[in-house]
């Protein structure tokens, strides 16, 4: 008789102990999961799949530079760092190299800002930054643009928006090309004027 008590008293624990741990269960189990959930926390740093390994290394040197320059409170400003002025790399690989590490750092800079506009909220206005009123064809045109003037000015050809393929055929819908090219421009000419110190391009350099 007793036997039976002790059996039936430890069911009926066992059943409590079930029904009150099934709402801790289900609480830690259902519902919508927060965003990202289960997905690599670290895949902003991930580089276009479509580029090269020079271009993949620039990127990842462009997000550790873009990191120096915040923990130092550094101002943002890609052209001082020296990695990406004399890429430790074959001058036929120089433009992708600084393709990938100006990507990198822009997209490290706005991780470490949270701001997806950092160039504009920055309290000292880096000269790559484009202007407020841009849209967003305009800024990806003066991006492009200054990344236009860099391999021109590497090169050593002379500057000519229209001789660049990007700003000619634009890989864009017909009646997104005219921002595009409005920004291609203003981007071009604002890298040519910094790489140039203000000074007179043919004589000094083409």
């Amino acid at each position: 008789m007793n036997l039976n008590k002790l059996q039936i008293t430890a069911l009926i624990g066992c059943a409590a102990f079930v029904l009150l741990s099934a709402p801790r269960i289900y609480a830690a189990t259902s519902g919508p999961q927060p965003v990202g959930f289960g997905q690599d926390r670290d895949d902003w740093q991930r580089p276009p799949d479509a580029w090269n390994d020079v271009q993949r290394r620039g990127f990842h040197d462009g997000i550790e530079g873009a990191r120096k320059d915040f923990e130092n409170h550094r101002r943002p400003d890609v052209d001082n760092r020296d990695e990406y002025r004399h890429p430790g790399a074959p001058p036929p690989m120089w433009a992708a190299y600084r393709e990938g590490f100006r990507r990198g750092y822009d997209v490290g800079m706005s991780h470490l800002t949270g701001a997806t506009d950092w160039r504009m909220r920055a309290p000292d206005r880096p000269w790559d930054a484009p202007p407020n009123e841009f849209d967003q064809l305009r800024r990806q045109g003066f991006q492009d643009g200054i990344e236009g003037a860099r391999k021109d000015f590497d090169n050593h050809r002379r500057p000519d928006v229209e001789n660049r393929d990007e700003y000619r055929h634009p890989h864009l819908l017909p009646e997104q090309r005219e921002a595009y090219r409005d920004g291609f421009r203003r981007g071009y000419q604002g890298g040519i004027d910094h790489m140039m110190g203000g000074h007179d391009h043919d004589r000094d350099h083409y």
